[in-house]
């Protein structure tokens, strides 16, 4: 029998909102979800700096190159309609111009190892997966995970420090490279900065122990018994009409939604 497996997106939802985890995950309604223009503007973007990089980055493409890429890559099936399609192509044509600059006046002291890529860790009654945008390697040996934020316009260092997907991530790559000095990164695109912190061995520790500890309580929620209370989050959330169907009565507190 197969093991169940948990990644950032499942764990972050479930601490976001356990309900949101139920309906998302395990039941039956977890397909309902509506197109997300963010979502796929971001995805579009992950997909075309892949192929970037891949391509050996600014040193070997030049701009129009790269604007090749986003006009071969781009997906306008994944938004609700053309129109969205076409705003954030637009977008993200100027954005890749951008960041195609920024690599290009950067000095070459870091080679990118892989991007995209999925990584998994067991972890006993269950196994973590994530999938790393990116993965630098530095002449000292260091690997920096860069995770890109489409969405980001302002990041401060506290985010990095704080951010679960990049511990996350910083936990599978060390299973594969458990020598090396590790630093997690968010890279904003739209003000294209990045901040980057190094890893400390002895709290990646304790919060792979955190982790798992978290990760058995996700697997072993009844969530038969939920009882949720509406609160910010639920004014956007797909699932909302769900939980005023199954949830809550047609009363004060779930008309305020």
């Amino acid at each position: 029998m197969r093991k169940p497996t948990l990644s950032p997106t499942k764990i972050n939802t479930y601490l976001t909102c356990k309900v949101k985890y139920y309906w998302s995950y395990l039941s039956p309604y977890r397909k309902l979800r509506r197109p997300n223009p963010m979502m796929a503007f971001g995805a579009n973007l992950h997909r075309v700096l892949q192929a970037f990089h891949e391509h050996g980055g600014a040193q070997h493409l030049s701009p129009q190159q790269t604007q090749h890429l986003l006009e071969q890559l781009w997906n306008d099936s994944i938004f609700p309609n053309s129109e969205l399609s076409q705003h954030h192509k637009q977008v993200g044509q100027t954005l890749l111009q951008q960041y195609h600059q920024l690599q290009s006046a950067q000095a070459e002291h870091a080679r990118t190892l892989f991007t995209e890529r999925l990584l998994r860790k067991d972890l006993g009654e269950f196994v973590l997966i994530g999938r790393l945008d990116r993965v630098d390697e530095y002449p000292d040996g260091t690997l920096e995970i860069v995770d890109y934020k489409s969405g980001r316009i302002h990041l401060t260092p506290e985010q990095v420090e704080s951010d679960l997907a990049l511990h996350c991530y910083a936990l599978l790559l060390r299973a594969l490279y458990p020598e090396r000095p590790l630093c997690t990164a968010l890279y904003a695109l739209q003000i294209h900065q990045k901040i980057s912190l190094p890893v400390e061995p002895h709290a990646l520790d304790a919060f792979e122990a955190s982790i798992r500890q978290l990760g058995i309580q996700i697997l072993n929620e009844d969530y038969s018994h939920l009882t949720p209370e509406p609160f910010h989050a639920c004014v956007e959330c797909d699932f909302l009409p769900l939980c005023k169907k199954h949830f809550w009565s047609t009363g004060d507190t779930a008309d305020t939604l």
